[in-house]
């Protein structure tokens, strides 16, 4: 992460030189967050990411293109970190992108996402499918699309504290990572695959989701008489375990349903297995979960309803059987509303409650990761 300042005069001046080539353009974009919370609890009560009081955060985000006059557009983005709690910081960059576009190619370096990660498809609950996921990383990826085939590649150029794979090693990159995905036909696919870390910690250290292993996934999927249909086959080659499942969706009118099953080859003696009724119809949307995870019984219900004029409620109840007392073991609950303040602004009031193990709750209540307690919030993009 690299510290920038940056005046006004300078982004203005910026944007109207590039805007004034034809072939060039910056677009700003940007949100901001204003807010309040009570954890309604005493004080022994640890709550992991949670905001006490008000807090506010602001970012904005650029985006400078130029069409190159061979068809390929260059483009380079910014994330920029520049309101919060410490008024006046220094401007800090976060998420930098430069790429090279085509109809049919693209070539990417910063943050972006893993090759495997980008292609592939599970079947439902696989342990052994633990892909990385770029958080932070600054990553190195190719992607083309042949006769309706997207393949990519990539390499970890640093980990996700900015240190780079040289510095203390005699290489540039580590983790090559392979993806493709496409549909032969009535079928689709995907492959993904990624080489076991010669350097492990260095990048899952800093990054919790990046996995050190070596990982190979396969995926088939097909439509028959409206029910989609996905096969799956992971295999955790470094810690030897795999994953075998089996995904089926079908439409009911409004409903949609989904069951999957997941059989495991690796030492726990315990599969996965769930079932999804997604229900939307109008101004109500609701969806039931139940999953069997590893011997964790995981019961989740969410529902909404747009009154009109831009007022919706929401509202979900979540039931975890750990026998391990994990966080959050027990049953969590939310209630929210929302309203929108036209202008991209909106407005948030939500209650929620988590069950906690021992003095420590997890602040992601529901699909919105909501905080613990009463939270009040304005926020609004432009």
């Amino acid at each position: 992460m690299k510290s920038i300042l940056l005046t006004t005069t300078a982004i203005v001046a910026f944007a109207g030189a590039a805007f004034a080539d034809g072939h060039a353009g910056v677009a700003f974009s940007g949100d901001f967050t204003l807010g309040f919370n009570d954890d309604n609890d005493d004080d022994d009560l640890v709550v992991i990411g949670d905001n006490d009081g008000f807090y506010w955060e602001g970012d904005l985000n650029v985006t400078g293109t130029a069409a190159l006059d061979n068809g390929v557009t260059a483009s380079a983005s910014w994330e920029f970190d520049i309101a919060d709690e410490t008024n006046g910081q220094t401007v800090v960059s976060d998420g930098v992108l430069l790429s090279l576009t085509t109809d049919t190619a693209g070539l990417y370096l910063g943050d972006t996402q893993f090759a495997a990660e980008t292609q592939w498809s599970a079947a439902g609950d696989m342990e052994a499918d633990g892909f990385s996921e770029a958080d932070g990383e600054n990553v190195l990826r190719g992607d083309v699309m042949v006769a309706g085939i997207e393949a990519s590649v990539s390499l970890a150029l640093t980990n996700a504290d900015g240190d780079r794979v040289s510095v203390d090693t005699d290489e540039d990159y580590d983790q090559l990572s392979f993806g493709a995905s496409g549909d032969l036909g009535m079928f689709g696919f995907s492959v993904a695959y990624q080489e076991e870390s010669e350097f492990a910690p260095y990048f899952s250290v800093p990054n919790g989701d990046f996995n050190d292993s070596e990982i190979f996934g396969i995926s088939g999927s097909v439509s028959v008489s409206g029910a989609d249909i996905t096969v799956a086959y992971a295999s955790n080659e470094t810690a030897d375990t795999n994953s075998t499942g089996v995904q089926v969706s079908y439409p009911f009118g409004p409903i949609t349903g989904t069951v999957y099953y997941v059989s495991e080859d690796d030492g726990s003696d315990e599969d996965n297995y769930g079932v999804t009724v997604a229900y939307a119809d109008g101004p109500i949307a609701a969806t039931l979960d139940y999953d069997y995870d590893q011997g964790v019984n995981k019961v989740a219900l969410d529902g909404s309803y747009d009154v009109g004029n831009g007022f919706t409620v929401l509202a979900g109840v979540y039931d975890e059987s750990d026998s391990a007392g994990g966080l959050n073991d027990g049953t969590d609950f939310y209630v929210a509303g929302t309203y929108d303040l036209g202008g991209g602004a909106e407005l948030l009031v939500v209650y929620s409650d988590a069950e906690v193990a021992g003095n420590i709750a997890d602040d992601e209540i529901g699909a919105n990761d909501y905080q613990v307690g009463t939270t009040v919030e304005v926020s609004f993009s432009f």
